[in-house]
């Protein structure tokens, strides 16, 4: 049996983190016959998990997608071991520097995300993953299948992530920089 595509989000379960823009980019892969399976990790939130399974149930995706509530440390590890890909497509108006595209880069993991808050600063575009549009399926799930059929691409894209998180975004560099703005105010 051939592997399916392992599609991870991980977020606050609401809304506006883009949950339902994902499960119809899913229904739009569902149709195109692309063999894949989404999990959804994070706290519920104004999405329930009643609401959430009905949504799925509705949309015809009992099977391929999934919701496992909030899990930390080895727990979420698990999913993040087994991502291919990892989409984030929020529309939060509060949304800034989402760590979470952090965390998705430095596990190495290809990144697609809603072009919201410093998120095109974080995703180089064509290289460590894709930025699309907000509160778009259609876009989302042609990136995501654009993925699935060159998985070459995807692994390349993650291990560009991971070497710009090496780069950019330790803790070290982020002390190196710190020291640089304060040493320039002095």
């Amino acid at each position: 049996m051939e592997k399916r595509f392992n599609i991870f989000f991980l977020s606050n379960m609401m809304a506006e983190k883009g949950v339902w823009v994902l499960i119809d980019a899913c229904k739009l892969l569902e149709q195109q016959n692309f063999n894949f399976e989404c999990h959804c990790v994070g706290k519920w939130s104004d999405i329930t998990e009643d609401s959430f399974n009905q949504y799925v149930l509705t949309k015809g995706l009992r099977g391929k997608v999934f919701a496992h509530g909030a899990k930390y440390g080895d727990d979420k590890n698990v999913f993040w071991k087994k991502a291919d890909i990892f989409v984030f497509p929020t529309f939060y108006h509060n949304e800034c520097f989402p760590l979470v595209l952090l965390e998705a880069m430095q596990q190495g993991v290809a990144c697609i995300a809603s072009d919201e808050g410093g998120i095109s600063d974080m995703i180089e575009n064509d290289v460590t993953g894709f930025v699309v549009e907000k509160r778009n399926a259609k876009a989302l799930a042609d990136k995501i299948a654009y993925l699935m059929e060159h998985p070459d691409i995807c692994r390349r894209m993650g291990e560009a992530g991971k070497e710009k998180f090496e780069r950019e975004f330790t803790l070290s560099r982020f002390e190196n920089n710190m020291l640089d703005v304060l040493n320039r105010c002095l």
